[in-house]
């Protein structure tokens, strides 16, 4: 389009005085300050067109400057190709639009950097999103251009390339999450951090027993988790710790047998920490999902003796994903993912994978390796007894032995096991050796090979450790 060709279109010119009357902004008659606030805007509009109209426009910056395209040459598909290689091959990306992530997640963990004062990047960035949000409103006006509006598409158009290169760029932000190589340094400290939690709180499988133990029961999502705490409360008369009436509190819900204290986040745990929770004496068993987190709420009082329950990585990820369409009453409802397949939700950016083996290294983002998957045995063999979801029998008699529970009713614990087990879901099953089924395991590799370790270290329990009719001591 030629020079000027842009301003002289009616949409344009229909668009400019639109926002001159007020029309645009809401502002009435055209009369007083919101009169001015709309000519300055039409003035502003009118010169952003201008200038990415006129042959001085510097067009498609990121693909030329990536692509090395000299100024008076036209960016070519070519050039976006070589800047799509060297933008995947060679860069973090971070966004604008959640500097959070990018700044705070994403660069600590790539570069090993380190805040001198605790929370300076995010009171920094907290200040700079709200200096924007004070300007605008000081202003009174909305932004400038309006997304996919005429000019929005203008100037979008004349921007091809980079939009394309965007595009992509906002893609590998997603990918990356998962997959960012974290600075040796980083990994260290996250090393630390989980030899302090697991092997300072909790007891070692095979010591002997104290009675100022705590059980501790890392709750796997969507393996039986719900099954197992409903059977510990109904069938051993067993206190467990769960928020089940907001807010957190240190009251006992004694038809529920629930000591309504919240352990499902940092900030909960930490408060729970700080009461001294595990020294009052108020739950006979501690739940919470975050493996790490969770153990250091035990003390050198009271040690911590923990279990889990491991469920098939596949069907796992298959449960979770249909059980988040529907569950409107869980906080990680998602109603988005009604519109999506299992393929399309395992397939997507930023999808969370290998979650055990992240829950018990600490490896909460980034790329993973062997060393995460040695680290999380090693976590497992010495401080967990594993069951399994689908040999709930057998891993109630071990968990019997091992903590000497035994049930108020006999025929209790098989019951909510085989007649009423809780919180079941129905979704179609995935095909076994099929193109979904193999494309969950991959992603989960490391979640698969610590599952099937898990199981060997449950056939040998069950055959050395609890041969016995009586439980360790």
């Amino acid at each position: 389009m030629a020079e000027n060709q842009y301003l002289s279109h009616p949409t344009t010119r229909k668009k400019l005085r639109g926002i001159r009357d007020g029309s645009s902004s809401g502002g009435g008659s055209g009369s007083g300050s919101g009169s001015t606030i709309s000519d300055r805007r039409a003035d502003l509009l009118q010169g952003l067109v201008e200038h990415v109209n006129s042959t001085r426009y510097y067009d498609n910056w990121m693909t030329r400057m990536l692509a090395e395209v000299p100024p008076d040459e036209e960016v070519t598909e070519e050039h976006y190709r070589n800047a799509r290689m060297i933008l995947e091959n060679k860069f973090l990306i971070g966004m604008a639009s959640d500097l959070t992530e990018t700044v705070i997640r994403r660069l600590g963990l790539y570069f090993g950097w380190k805040e001198e004062r605790k929370g300076c990047a995010k009171e920094l960035i907290n200040e700079s999103a709200k200096t924007r949000t004070r300007t605008r409103s000081e202003e009174s006006s909305p932004a400038l251009l309006e997304e996919k509006g005429h000019e929005w598409r203008f100037v979008r158009a004349r921007n091809h390339f980079d939009s394309k290169l965007y595009a992509r760029g906002q893609a590998m932000f997603g990918n990356q999450k998962m997959h960012v190589p974290v600075h040796e340094s980083v990994r260290k400290d996250d090393v630390e951090v989980v030899e302090r939690a697991y092997f300072g709180h909790l007891r070692n499988v095979k010591d002997a027993r104290d009675d100022s133990d705590i059980p501790f029961f890392w709750h796997i999502p969507k393996a039986s988790g719900t099954t197992v705490k409903e059977t510990l409360s109904q069938c051993y008369r067993l206190v467990r710790t769960e928020m089940i009436k907001p807010p957190s509190s240190l009251e006992i819900i004694q038809k529920s047998l629930v000591l309504n204290v919240d352990l499902s986040t940092p900030t909960s745990i930490f408060e729970a920490k700080r009461m001294q929770l595990a020294n009052r004496g108020l739950a006979d068993v501690f739940v919470s999902q975050l493996s790490l987190e969770g153990s250091t709420v035990f003390t050198n009082k009271h040690m911590g003796r923990a279990f889990t329950i491991m469920r098939h990585p596949v069907r796992l990820a298959a449960s979770l994903f249909y059980y988040r369409r529907i569950a409107t009453w869980e906080p990680t409802y998602r109603p988005e993912y009604m519109d999506m397949t299992l393929w399309e939700y395992v397939d997507k950016e930023g999808y969370y994978d290998n979650w055990m083996v992240r829950m018990l290294t600490n490896a909460k983002l980034g790329g993973i390796n062997e060393s995460h998957l040695e680290l999380a045995k090693t976590i497992l063999r010495e401080k967990f007894i594993v069951g399994m979801s689908d040999q709930m029998d057998e891993t109630f008699r071990q968990l019997e032995m091992y903590y000497g529970w035994s049930e108020e009713k006999v025929g209790c614990v098989k019951f909510h096991l085989h007649s009423a087990p809780s919180n079941k879901n129905k979704y179609p099953e995935v095909d076994q050796g099929g193109q979904v089924w193999n494309a969950i395991a991959t992603k989960n590799k490391y979640d698969m090979a610590l599952y099937y370790y898990a199981l060997e270290l449950f056939g040998n329990r069950s055959e050395k450790m609890f041969r016995k009719e009586k439980a360790i001591n």
